[in-house]
This record gives structure tokens, C-alpha cells and sequence, in this order.
């Protein structure tokens, strides 16, 4: 069940053989900067930073990168806003070969963790381990990207090699014409090498040219990757610096400040209730997630950003809980309330 669909009637997007064309351009010039500064980056492991707002589709892009690596070996280190389950999170559908409390490992040589301690701190524990090719930082969805850069480059065994700025089409123009997320949004595109524009299949073409725009006229020069499902070529997302102009590492900060609020558990709730719920919210949410349970003992995943929301059958039997963030913690408290009373 989704409150949301494509918009337009089916038009098709960018021919798919220039596209290959340009990102096999991109690999290649990637390669070649690599091979010419393997000698300066000796032994240090490459960290792309993947920022975003909440809602943009990070976990999607990272779920993809971990699934089909080329055979590289990736670390992933997720940050989030509120309670996170990275097996549910990022790993979902994935092949599990282990787990610690905080890590993760994958049957393919990818690992996702969780951020438990200072972030240079954990990067410097992955890179010693010496068992990734490459790093991704998956930031929360208000964390100033700068910030994390910043930790990056202070991590021993560790060298920056980009900030991905992942925005979401379906919802990019209302976050930028909101006087509230704008600065959040903006700032994150404008600090990145590379923006990657999301879900490409719920918008038309025009639409998407139309926020190409956007992205320019907020950073120039960057390089704008349209996406669907979160499909990226690893060997671009994972050169980013190389073909994107320099982040500005100014003013810190978080420019959109949110509240969180837990419902669990969470059930047993009519599918009906809840869609009826999602359609009339009690008070404006940023986002929810999580799953919850019906009368008869089933699981169900709940994904919603703004008025958008998507209630599907879970693929596996996670912790029935609900995880509300809203612009004040008034508004979240409520929405808790408002939300619990379904039972």
C-alpha cells in the first residue's frame, strides 16, 4: 500500500546508453587519478561520506552498494536518527555470515556497523583492520557533512574521498521552497562532490531536468547522478572528489534542528488504521519508520517522508516499533500519543 506513485504518464528518463557512456567515462578518469596518487595515499583506506536529508533514500543507495560491490570489500558505518537496526536497515535481503552487538558481516566481504564511539575512532578501528577496500559513512539525516569530513580526514589510515549528497526527487522542490529544511538541504548539496538525485522513477522528465537545475545553481560544477532504487555504480559513488569541485568546510552546524519519539511497541493496529492515520496525521511529521504488528500476529514495514508513506508485508520478524521525527518535541509527543491510541 503507497500514498505515493509515479508522476506523468510512463515518459522514460535520460537514454540509458549515454548515461553508461558518461559513468564509464567518469570510472575511467577515476582510475587513472587513483593510479596516480596510490604513492601519496599509500595504505590509506577511501571514506565517501553519504549524506542527506531524512527521507532521501541513503539506506536504499547503501543497501545496493553492500548487495552488488564489484568485488570490493566495503565497510559500511551507519548513523542514525533514533533507534537503528542496521541488519533491518541496511542489510535486509542480504546474506549474513556474522554478527557482534555493532558489526555486522556480509557472505560477499562487506560489513555494515554501527557508530558506536567517536566517528575518527571507528573509522581507525575498520582501517586497521586492514579487511575493506573502502569506507561509506551513511550520516543521519540533520548531521552536518562537513563535520564528518572533517573527522575523516583527522582518522589515522584514513583518506576523504568524497562527500555524496543523496536528495530525493519526489520531495526535493518542497524541501527547498521550505523556509524550514531548506538550509539543512542546501547545505548538504552545496558541501558535496556529488549529488545523487533519488528515485528518478516517481517523477517525470521534465521534472528531473527541472531539479538538475536546482542542484546547479546551489553548487556549480558538482556532478548530479539521477538514480532509481538506489542503483549507482560502486566505482562512481566511491571516486566522488575526483570528478566533484571541492566541499566548502565552512559553518558547522545544524541547521534544522529535530525531535525524535519511540511508539513500542507498536500494534496491533489495523493496516487500514494506520493508512487512515498516515493520510491525516494529528500534527506535520519529517519522517517515520519502522514496523508494527495486525490482530493477527503479522509484521508490517512502515516507510513515510512528509505526506508520503508506503506500508508493505515485512520481509522478516524485527521489534515491533514505530520511530516519529518531527520538527519539536511537542509535535513528536503527540503524534506518539495520537498514534498509541490506534490500539
Amino acid at each position: 500500500m503507497d500514498a505515493s506513485g509515479p508522476a506523468g504518464d510512463g515518459a522514460t528518463h535520460a537514454d540509458a546508453g549515454q548515461l553508461d557512456a558518461a559513468w564509464q567515462s567518469a570510472i575511467g578518469s577515476i582510475a587513472a587519478a587513483r593510479r596516480q596518487g596510490d604513492d601519496a595515499r599509500g595504505d590509506a583506506v577511501g571514506v565517501t561520506v553519504l549524506t542527506g536529508f531524512l527521507g532521501s533514500g541513503k539506506t536504499t543507495v547503501l543497501r545496493r552498494l553492500l548487495a552488488e560491490p564489484v568485488g570490493l570489500r566495503i565497510a559500511a558505518v551507519v548513523n542514525d536518527i533514533g533507534p537503528v537496526n542496521i541488519d533491518a536497515a541496511a542489510l535486509d535481503g542480504l546474506e549474513v555470515a556474522s554478527r557482534t552487538p555493532d558489526r555486522v558481516e556480509l557472505t560477499n566481504g562487506c560489513a555494515c556497523c554501527a557508530l558506536v564511539d567517536d566517528l575518527a575512532e571507528t573509522l581507525e578501528r575498520l582501517a586497521s583492520a586492514g579487511t575493506s577496500d573502502a569506507i561509506v559513512v551513511e550520516a543521519s539525516g540533520i548531521a552536518d557533512p562537513a563535520t564528518l569530513a572533517a573527522a575523516t580526514e583527522s582518522a589515522a589510515g584514513c583518506t576523504l574521498d568524497g562527500v555524496v549528497a543523496v536528495t530525493d526527487a519526489q520531495h526535493l522542490a518542497a524541501q527547498l521552497d521550505d523556509p524550514r529544511m531548506a538550509p539543512a538541504v542546501r547545505r548538504q548539496i552545496d558541501v558535496s562532490h556529488m549529488v545523487v538525485l533519488s528515485k528518478i522513477d516517481l517523477v517525470s522528465d521534465v521534472e528531473v531536468q527541472a531539479l538538475i537545475g536546482r542542484i546547479g545553481q546551489i553548487a556549480p560544477g558538482r556532478m548530479v547522478v539521477p538514480a532509481a532504487h538506489g542503483r549507482i555504480d560502486p566505482r562512481v559513488l566511491l571516486g566522488a572528489a575526483v570528478r566533484g569541485a571541492t566541499f566548502r568546510a565552512d559553518a558547522g552546524g545544524h541547521p534544522f534542528e529535530v525531535a525524535t519519539a519511540v511508539v513500542a511497541p507498536a500494534g496491533p493496529w489495523e493496516v487500514t488504521d494506520v493508512a487512515r492515520w498516515f493520510e491525516l496525521p494529528p500534527v506535520p511529521l519529517v519522517r517515520a519508520k519502522g514496523w508494527f504488528t495486525s490482530p493477527d500476529g503479522s509484521r508490517h514495514e512502515l516507510q513515510a517522508v512528509g505526506r508520503s508513506w508506503r506500508i508493505e508485508p515485512a520481509s522478516r520478524q524485527p521489534d515491533p516499533v514505530i520511530v516519529l521525527i518531527g520538527d519539536s518535541p511537542e509535535a513528536v509527543e503527540r503524534a506518539a500519543a495520537s498514534l498509541r491510541s490506534l490500539g
